[in-house]
């Protein structure tokens, strides 16, 4: 018994729905996986962050011990010269000749000298240990927030992979259950063409411009989308076209 243009319209229309709920779900999937592509950067990127910063808080202490080791070192210095000087002072009441007596005031004189210049490269490098300590502290609170920040993510991370794992996994078998329905020839043509399109290969004809290619088809093949409602291939791009009388003007 011949199909009737009823049936065929229906069976049509019941393909135009399935290939669009496909392409819907494929539109969707390819969306899910470039926020899994994109998604891991920011955790890099955190992780870069806090991984570096660590290195130099690293570097920050080695340069704080070494600043204490050198002040020290002065320190050691300071106590000698002191100690010296405190021996040259005693040595003026045992002087028993003026060239002496003037000798032993010279000796406490570059004592005193020296003791200031001491006395200063240890205040410098007090002052030198203050800031890097403060560098460091200040270093430290940026790590614990960067740490904070980076573990928040990596927690946000997992529950959205899981959350995407969860829709993919739906998003299969409402593909699976599609395409047990759609005509198989159809189904065939729509795979053959995602494979070598990036976009959209559904797509709908407006004022005789295909929206994929956004080039223009022949009046002919235009006035037999409008009449006979069907899906046909944009002489273009290849693309399968349809009317959409909404988007018409």
């Amino acid at each position: 018994m011949p199909q009737t243009r009823l049936g065929r319209d229906l069976e049509l229309d019941d393909n135009f729905r399935l290939i669009l709920a496909i392409q819907s779900i494929d539109t969707r999937s390819d969306e899910i996986q470039r926020e899994r592509e994109e998604a891991p950067k920011e955790i890099r990127r955190l992780k870069d962050d806090l991984d570096l910063l660590g290195k130099s808080m690293e570097q920050d202490l080695a340069n704080l011990e070494d600043l204490k080791k050198k002040r020290m070192s002065v320190e050691s210095d300071l106590e000698e010269v002191e100690l010296k000087l405190k021996k040259s002072k005693a040595k003026l009441n045992e002087v028993k000749s003026n060239k002496e007596y003037q000798a032993v005031l010279k000796e406490i004189e570059d004592l005193k000298e020296l003791t200031n210049r001491k006395e200063e490269v240890v205040i410098n490098w007090m002052e030198e240990i203050e800031l890097q300590e403060k560098e460091c502290a200040d270093n430290n609170k940026r790590w614990e927030r960067l740490r904070k920040e980076y573990e928040a993510e990596e927690k946000r991370f997992t529950r959205r992979m899981k959350e995407l794992d969860e829709e993919v996994q739906s998003l299969e078998e409402q593909r699976l259950k599609l395409c047990q329905e759609i005509d198989k020839q159809l189904l065939n043509r729509y795979t053959a063409l995602r494979v070598h399109l990036r976009n959209q290969v559904v797509v709908s004809v407006i004022d005789a411009v295909c929206q994929g290619c956004h080039l223009g088809i022949p009046p002919q093949q235009y006035n037999d989308l409008i009449r006979d409602d069907s899906l046909q291939s944009c002489p273009n791009c290849n693309r399968i076209i349809y009317f959409d009388e909404k988007k018409d003007p």
